[in-house]
């Protein structure tokens, strides 16, 4: 069946090719994570191993040369979870089921982010959220975007320091 070459990964959604010496084979895969064409050319479809098989069958029987093949998926950015608002001065954690990713904001003047996801609100106005996962296939960015309103404020109270006892007076 001779020997089975080519690359040993590929990215989910793209392409290699494998080859044979030998004529007349039959190309297989021995799982769903890749498929293969009559040509040889493997198409990565899911995250995980398959073996190429390339099958030659003659009078005498059958023999079949085979190559291990990873595929890696396309990175997945998730979702970011957290409060679509907050306020100046306050702070919000947001998270993302995704491992590996990193976080960042558009607009640093208006907010800060922590490399856990912890945003400081520093001055109203609108920011948007990224947390972005990269491997060799490829980069994915899921965005959030949050509106930071003015820092509450209680206000100032006035008014006499001093009352007497049965007396009212207006603050």
């Amino acid at each position: 069946a001779g020997t089975v070459s080519g690359p040993s990964g590929v990215c989910a959604g793209s392409t290699i090719t494998m080859t044979d010496p030998a004529p007349g084979g039959v190309w297989s895969m021995s799982n769903a994570a890749a498929t293969i064409t009559t040509g040889g050319v493997v198409t990565g479809v899911s995250g995980g191993v398959d073996t190429v098989m390339y099958t030659v069958t003659a009078s005498c029987g059958s023999a079949t040369a085979t190559k291990t093949v990873t595929v890696t998926p396309l990175p997945d950015a998730g979702g970011i979870t957290g409060s679509a608002s907050m306020c100046a001065g306050t702070l919000g954690i947001y998270t993302n089921t995704a491992t590996g990713g990193v976080w960042s904001l558009s607009n640093t003047v208006i907010a800060t982010i922590s490399g856990s996801g912890v945003v400081t609100a520093i001055s109203p106005g609108t920011d948007t959220i990224r947390y972005t996962v990269t491997n060799a296939c490829g980069t994915a960015t899921a965005i959030k975007v949050i509106t930071i309103g003015p820092a509450l404020s209680a206000g100032t109270i006035s008014g006499p320091a001093r009352v007497c006892a049965g007396s009212t007076i207006t603050l």
